[in-house]
């Protein structure tokens, strides 16, 4: 039975390119062998969209229910085949024809590219650094500077990343011959494989120094330990998280280093936390405060204020304080500050107390 590429992507039989790119890109993401996906069903999207996104294709599938190009289609049938897995792996099948297999959009997302040049000047990339930054409340609030220690992979500061002692030229590499790649053929009862790597002797600059670097040893890299400063915007909230562009690790080959993300944690407060763009806060008052009303005074992140508390205030009841929460994710102006209030009831109160409140009680109150 023929398969039905529309379903093995999930999208209608009317779907634009651009639905099928897009349920493709999600899919490949899912199943990649790479990231612990099913590997038959990876190949299984791939196979359908190479069909549903070439216009041609497309048409003969939806008339026929099949292709006749490479005499099974653009699966793993009959005919010959050919892509470029990836990691720079590419497979050519052997009789009948030669398929073309259309991984730069998964490539892109997982390599940086769809291949050559792209693909490569991705991998000269370092990689990014990511960790966890412990704040308090109060800096949650107002903003402010920190500092973390990072012990990554830096380029070196001696011959700044070249892999060479400092003035001494560079030659072109003998183990590639320039080319910056060393290339890798084996053969196997499905075809042959050809992979292509970064060469190791010249990270795939296709330079080396004349004489090496002795403080990395000609790598241009090495670990060290790197104190960054980071800056806490104000009003900044749990689990967000900061990009410092290049600060993650340094390129093995000379390009650009990765960037380093920094989730932030905040830290709980004694006697605030926080509502969306509010600060709540709880406040006990006597109860003779609750019946009769007082004027006390609160202490707030911004410092200590006077509070009116009116007459006959109940235990649960909230007092509004404007602009006293956190900054607005509007980005104007602040939240507010909630006051919960609590009335506490006193234990072994004294014998004229009791007659007090029997009065009262006596009063209805």
């Amino acid at each position: 039975m023929a398969k039905d590429y529309y379903r093995v992507l999930g999208v209608p039989r009317n779907a634009s390119k651009e639905e099928i790119k897009k349920a493709y890109r999600k899919l490949a993401h899912q199943y990649h062998p790479d990231k612990g996906g099913d590997e038959a069903r990876f190949k299984e999207v791939n196979e359908a969209y190479q069909v549903l996104s070439n216009d041609q294709k497309r048409s003969q599938y939806d008339q026929f229910g099949r292709v006749f190009e490479g005499g099974q289609g653009p699966g793993f049938g009959q005919g010959g085949f050919g892509f470029e897995w990836p990691g720079g792996i590419r497979f050519e099948g052997g009789a009948g024809g030669n398929q073309e297999f259309d991984f730069s959009d998964i490539f892109e997302d997982f390599f940086g590219g769809g291949g050559g040049t792209r693909t490569r000047s991705r991998e000269r990339r370092g990689r990014d650094v990511k960790i966890e930054l412990s704040i308090p409340f109060e800096e949650s609030i107002f903003g402010g500077k920190n500092e973390v220690e990072l012990s990554k992979l830096s380029r070196c500061a001696r011959c700044g990343g070249s892999g060479g002692e400092p003035g001494v030229k560079m030659e072109t590499c003998k183990a590639c011959d320039g080319k910056g790649n060393i290339q890798k053929t084996q053969r196997t009862f499905l075809g042959s494989f050809t992979q292509v790597a970064a060469c190791a002797e010249c990270q795939g600059s296709g330079k080396r120094p004349e004489r090496k670097c002795h403080e990395c040893y000609g790598k241009g890299v090495l670990n060290a330990v790197e104190r960054i400063e980071v800056f806490i915007p104000k009003g900044i909230k749990e689990g967000e998280i900061l990009k410092i562009t290049g600060k993650g690790e340094a390129s093995v080959s000379g390009g650009i280093p990765g960037d380093l993300y920094i989730q932030i944690r905040v830290r709980p407060h004694e006697h605030f936390r926080r509502q969306e763009d509010d600060v709540v806060m709880e406040l006990p008052i006597k109860l003779s405060q609750a019946v009769l009303g007082d004027s006390v005074d609160v202490e707030t992140l911004d410092g200590g204020i006077k509070l009116k508390i009116p007459e006959g205030t109940q235990s649960g009841d909230v007092l509004k304080v404007r602009g006293k929460g956190a900054p607005s994710s509007s980005g104007y102006g602040r939240g507010d500050l909630l006051i919960q209030i609590k009335v506490d009831i006193p234990r072994g109160i004294s014998k004229k107390t009791k007659e007090l409140i029997q009065e009262l009680k006596k009063e209805g109150l």
